[in-house]
């Protein structure tokens, strides 16, 4: 059967070879080898994309935290300059 096929394809068995020896070079790019199978590029996205939800998840809880700061900065602001103004209104009126 395989000899039919090389046959029918009329492919010489050096340009086989070569194609067989790509086709695993791809394959052990995508996937890995027994020898180190998260060296794949397929593992490696998989690493990528859980480290990125990772960070994106610490980016928005930081995001909050300034959010609190800031609008307690504003408040703590707006609550010293409106005693400030009272304070001089009264000032005023005392002296």
């Amino acid at each position: 059967m395989e000899k039919r096929l090389k046959d029918m394809c009329s492919i010489p068995d050096t340009v086989l070879e070569k194609l067989q020896k790509d086709i695993e070079e791809i394959k052990t790019a995508l996937l890995g080898n027994e020898y180190n199978p998260t060296g794949g590029l397929l593992c490696r996205t998989t690493e990528l994309e859980k480290t990125y939800e990772l960070v994106k998840r610490d980016l928005e809880r930081m995001s909050r935290k300034y959010d609190k700061i800031i609008w307690t900065a504003v408040g703590a602001g707006s609550i010293i300059s409106f005693t400030m103004t009272l304070i001089g209104i009264f000032a005023d009126k005392l002296f």
